[in-house]
């Protein structure tokens, strides 16, 4: 008597195999029932009709898996009026949190990309930070998404700078410069803090370099483009990109905070409501200050 061994893909569901054959560390949308992750099935009626509609992959190795395993950690569903973010932490198990965030009460985007990783963040007014890991392998439907909240929440235009603009050798923010004046028209950059440079940070005040930071403006927003952490250990490479961008009308306050002790950095705090964003510069933050009042946002003393 023969006895035939049934090979684990055929014995399994086909709409789980489906899913299992396309999964990746790649951000997908859904545009079907079927294409929506089993755990989030529930939700797929009322987030169907989003504008933008995404599945975020775990961060599993297609080793690790087999069909019908909890694949997504998270479903990102963009409308005219708001985000809805569904989130489940543990695989296999526990609760959904759902979260539903007005553009009205998003004062900024921010992402970060180191190597694999990265994170794509939202800025709230009340203080709060709403972040969504994911691989960086997908940063070009990160940045479809980021337009599209940009979109939403951008304000009146101010204008622009008329000092002299910088003009960066670093390959990073010139790439980036050139990016935003495609993208928008205009990006005038008033501060860029060089990397490598012998510096101190936090801490016993250790001797460390700096990774470099740059601040523009562009008609609409304030843009921070940085490499993370604004210090690295002298031996240890940095491979951190961050950008950070604010809509002028959004912001509420700024001030600047002088080198503490042990530090070689000023801070500039931008506020907007109860959200609070700080940004260490390396060099004195005079032109950014300048054009900040200059466009109306207040100055408070810290």
């Amino acid at each position: 008597m023969t006895t035939r061994v049934v090979h684990w893909r055929e014995a399994a569901d086909p709409d789980d195999l489906r899913e299992y054959d396309a999964f990746g560390p790649w951000i997908d949308p859904v545009r079907t029932e079927v294409e929506m992750p089993r755990r989030f099935r529930d939700w797929y009626p009322e987030v169907s009709q989003a504008q933008t509609l995404l599945k975020i992959p775990r961060d599993f190795d297609r080793a690790q898996v087999r069909p019908g395993d909890d694949l997504y950690q998270s479903i990102v569903a963009l409308f005219e009026d708001r985000i809805c973010l569904l989130r489940a932490e543990t695989p296999g198990g526990g609760e959904v949190e759902r979260r539903d965030v007005r553009f009205r009460d998003v004062v900024g985007v921010q992402s970060q990309v180191n190597l694999l990783q990265a994170t794509w963040t939202l800025l709230l007014v009340d203080g709060s930070r709403i972040a969504v890991p994911h691989s960086s392998t997908s940063h070009d439907v990160i940045d479809k998404v980021t337009a599209q909240v940009r979109a939403q929440i951008a304000g009146a235009e101010r204008p622009l700078p008329t000092v002299e603009p910088l003009y960066p050798t670093d390959h990073l923010f010139k790439n980036r410069v050139v990016q935003w004046q495609r993208t928008l028209g205009a990006a005038v950059p008033l501060l860029i803090d060089p990397r490598n440079v012998p510096c101190r940070g936090s801490g016993r005040g250790w001797l460390r370099l700096s990774t470099g930071a740059m601040i523009l403006f562009t008609p609409g927003e304030l843009v921070i483009v940085n490499r993370g952490e604004a210090t690295r250990p002298v031996f240890m490479p940095n491979y951190a990109v961050g950008t950070v961008e604010l809509p002028y009308d959004r912001l509420t306050s700024f001030s600047v905070r002088p080198p503490a002790r042990w530090s070689s950095f000023y801070e500039l705090v931008l506020r907007a409501g109860a959200q609070e964003y700080v940004q260490p510069c390396l060099s004195t933050p005079d032109a950014v200050v300048d054009q900040l009042r200059r466009i109306g946002i207040g100055e408070l003393a810290d």
